[in-house]
């Protein structure tokens, strides 16, 4: 238990107040990774014709959303639901690609082809080998 614990369970505490605790780490996640496509192509996407300086603060103001949820959702998420850091890892990378793939197709409407489905299923088969680890090693 860490210094912020009590905090933490305040925000946990809320945040069952309006949904399951079980979906808790799940929602921060999204919220962060939906964040973090903005980060990363919102500025060239809602401000095309801005300056490189606008781009850059639009983006660091979405990489900060992305770390206002993320920091807490992975503190809680190991301290009080137990989960690994490494599992929250993999799961934040895969819901990141699915944000990539939903939010892509309405905002930047890039291709989304074969090999990026044969590489999305390589990468839900790891999240199953890691979900598999996971219940074991508890």
């Amino acid at each position: 238990m860490s210094n912020i614990t009590p905090q933490l369970n305040n925000i946990l505490k809320k945040y069952s107040n309006l949904l399951p605790r079980c979906s808790f780490p799940w929602v921060m996640l999204t919220i962060a990774a939906a964040a973090q496509f903005f980060a990363w192509f919102g500025g060239a996407y809602f401000f095309p014709n801005a300056s490189m300086i606008k781009k850059i603060l639009s983006s660091w103001g979405f990489a900060l959303i992305q770390l206002a949820f993320l920091v807490p959702g992975i503190n809680i998420s190991v301290e009080l639901l137990n989960y690994s850091e490494s599992y929250l890892s993999i799961i934040f990378h895969v819901i990141g690609i699915l944000a990539f793939i939903i939010l892509n197709r309405f905002t930047l409407k890039s291709p989304f082809n074969k090999i990026h489905g044969i590489a999305f299923i390589f990468i839900i088969i790891g999240v199953i080998i890691a979900s598999y680890a996971e219940k074991n090693n508890k």
